[in-house]
């Protein structure tokens, strides 16, 4: 019962600390640019209480934890004074993308503090296979792989792809050894025993920890590719590089699933990576999905703005209006599937 209690809390600050600081961006900037803000609320309506007020603008706790949002005043109608509709183009756009620019900077926070705090960053040796390639240059169990053809090994399936691009060919690696750095060069094998690799090595992550210099590029340089990953995934499906039985969409259950998970591999560990992991993961997939060109969200209202720029008057409040509030049925009928999913086929994370 307390392990399920301390994984609710802990879901409860991710999900909630997620949308609170993705609308507290819309927020500030908002008020930054003087236009006014009704309400600030987390979850969707019906309310259930009013937290406080400040500035005119209510903050409010209400019944469908799905999401968030902030109410300005005059959003479709630009004849209100300091209302969002009656703001610049320019002023709509910046307040429209200041949601997932404070996800993409609390990412980026969230992985510095791993990389300074203790991080799963290189790959080392844990056996070496009798009369393989690896015992055969004196690869030794404790050995830091440091780079391989000159290219930085922080995950071990880098390891892996440089290894099985070369099969035959000779594979430069530099190693650290008890702090002593060291070039060797493998040759993997074309032919291996089956509990062996080309190489013959086992291998596991080594936490680092590193100085905030280098933890703010770490952070930069994971966040990159995280990002990378996240836009490349529907050009992967459209493709068939990655097969839809690949992918599931989840609901915030299935959220919940995994941040379980990640609790327990923390609790495990003692160490705190497993939820920086998830929290910056989600952060950023938050900042590229609220940024996607379809109605209700975030993108969707930049690209009639952008639209509006180009063709140098606005479409009518009105129809923008119905647009966002069928594309917002649309999204919430989505997301009560997905709910139902995730009840009826809960996601199994095998530990």
């Amino acid at each position: 019962m307390l392990e399920g209690l301390r994984n609710l809390i802990a879901f409860a600050l991710v999900l909630g600390g997620l949308i609170f600081f993705h609308e507290l961006g819309h927020f500030l900037v908002s008020i930054r640019l003087g236009v006014k803000i009704k309400e600030f609320g987390l979850g969707f309506p019906p309310r259930i209480l009013i937290l406080g007020r400040w500035n005119n603008t209510d903050f409010t706790l209400n019944a469908i934890p799905l999401g968030g949002f902030v109410r300005p005043a005059g959003e479709d109608d630009p004849t209100i004074k300091d209302g969002l509709a009656a703001a610049k183009p320019i002023h709509r756009l910046a307040i429209l993308v200041a949601g997932s620019a404070t996800n993409m900077l609390l990412g980026v926070l969230v992985l510095t503090f791993g990389f300074v705090s203790g991080w799963p960053d290189r790959v080392s040796i844990v056996e070496v296979a009798s009369t393989s390639p690896a015992a055969t240059i004196g690869l030794k169990p404790g050995d830091v792989i440091l780079t391989a053809n000159n290219k930085d090994i922080h995950l071990p399936l880098e390891l892996a792809d440089i290894t099985y691009d070369n099969l035959g060919q000779p594979v430069l690696l530099e190693i650290d050894r008890q702090g002593n750095i060291m070039k060797m060069t493998v040759v993997p094998r074309s032919t291996w025993p089956d509990d062996q690799g080309p190489i013959g090595v086992s291998l596991s992550w080594k936490i680092m920890d590193y100085p905030i210099h280098k933890a703010v590029l770490r952070a930069l340089q994971e966040t990159g590719m995280q990002l990378k990953e996240i836009m490349l995934l529907p050009v992967g499906l459209i493709t068939s590089q990655i097969q839809p039985s690949q992918v599931r969409l989840i609901s915030p259950i299935g959220l919940k699933a995994i941040n379980d998970h990640a609790v327990g591999a923390a609790v495990e560990l003692g160490e705190l990576f497993p939820i920086l992991q998830l929290v910056a993961f989600v952060s950023l997939a938050l900042a590229v999905t609220n940024l996607m060109p379809l109605p209700a969200l975030d993108g969707g209202r930049i690209l009639f703005v952008i639209v509006e720029i180009i063709r140098g008057r606005r479409i009518s409040p009105k129809k923008e209006g119905l647009v966002h509030f069928v594309g917002m049925t649309v999204l919430l009928g989505l997301m009560a599937v997905l709910v139902v999913q995730d009840l009826i086929d809960p996601i199994v994370i095998p530990k």
